[in-house]
């Protein structure tokens, strides 16, 4: 035996697909027990794919690289440092943490200063990581006193994955039991220091103007590595999409039209950065009290080569969409 794997590793494959068959599960979610999600800011995804790992909190931090952090740095300074040495999946998309810092929101509506303004989900082979006897899970919360971790097989097989995966609301609950899902939905699987990329096997972003904007922020050699591994959630089950994003844009040498989700969210600070191929000339456009339309149409008269232009739109200051668009190519 592969000392490398856990004493009966065997049966977490038997579990999984003793999990994928139950009628509990939606049809959306029998897919679930096949993965562990990583759920990430856009910028720091085109770092993790480039630079092929992702680190523990404690290696950025020791390596001093600049990162997006979108948790409450409440809740990371009551999480036990030790866990800060763990590269931290989820069992599930869709978390309760996912839930509140998902999206580009007004300054208002950021709770516990915890933000995810474009969020992309990483899915991992879960099968592949859970055998490995270096990987831990919890049963819960991190941060929450009573909360168990081990490293074993029976440990893992003993989880409450019918509480872990279920994805109905709380109105139907009572404050403990609400406690309770909440707690096991957050349940996760610890990987000491640093976690390859060996294991990935898709990259979900919210939508296709956002996919292409991770495109733009990644090497040409890495992009063409994971554009094939890289999809567009158009059935929202791995995010909320309650909030503001750029759902596509169609780019020509006459206008720019951006399309947007549609939310009740107003009042952002919106900028348009045009750059021209050629000259290197840069146009700008700003509204300072933006509410987000269906669509919005930038026509492009007053740039002088049309036919090449890269542009960038922010919304308080996220990056909400990059992209190129070339006359003989289309748009990139």
């Amino acid at each position: 035996m592969n000392t490398q794997y856990k004493p009966g590793y065997e049966k977490i494959s038997e579990h999984i697909k003793r999990l994928e068959s139950q009628n509990w599960l939606t049809q959306t979610q029998k897919k679930w027990p096949r993965y562990l999600f990583h759920f990430s800011e856009l910028s720091n995804v085109a770092a993790i794919l480039t630079e092929g790992a992702i680190l523990s909190r404690e290696k950025i931090s020791q390596t001093g690289k600049r990162v997006i952090d979108i948790a409450s740095s409440d809740i990371i300074e009551h999480t036990p440092q030790g866990w800060k040495n763990f590269v931290r999946l989820y069992f599930r998309p869709r978390t309760p943490t996912q839930y509140i810092n998902e999206g580009i929101r007004s300054k208002e509506e950021i709770k516990l200063g915890a933000h995810c303004p474009v969020p992309v989900v990483l899915l991992f082979d879960a099968f592949k990581l859970l055998a490995l006897k270096s990987t831990y899970v919890s049963n819960g919360n991190l941060r929450v006193e009573g909360v168990k971790v081990d490293n074993s097989v029976d440990f893992y097989l003993s989880l409450p994955f019918d509480i872990i995966y279920d994805d109905k609301g709380f109105s139907r609950l009572t404050d403990s039991e609400k406690n309770r899902v909440k707690f096991h939905r957050h349940a996760e699987v610890l990987i000491p220091d640093s976690l390859d990329l060996s294991n990935l096997r898709y990259i979900v972003c919210r939508s296709y103007a956002e996919r292409q904007t991770l495109f733009h922020l990644l090497p040409d050699t890495i992009r063409r590595k994971w554009e094939g591994k890289t999809y567009v959630d158009e059935k929202a089950s791995l995010f909320f999409c309650q909030w503001v994003y750029i759902a596509s844009v169609d780019l020509s040498s006459e206008k720019i039209v951006f399309h947007f989700n549609q939310s009740s969210q107003k009042c952002f600070q919106a900028r348009v950065e045009i750059i021209e191929c050629q000259t290197n000339e840069q146009y700008y456009w700003e509204v300072e009290d933006f509410s987000p339309p269906v669509d919005l149409k930038l026509t492009l008269s007053s740039i002088k080569h049309p036919e090449c232009y890269m542009v960038s739109f922010f919304l308080d200051g996220h990056l909400a969409f990059k992209g190129v668009h070339r006359e003989e190519s289309g748009i990139f």
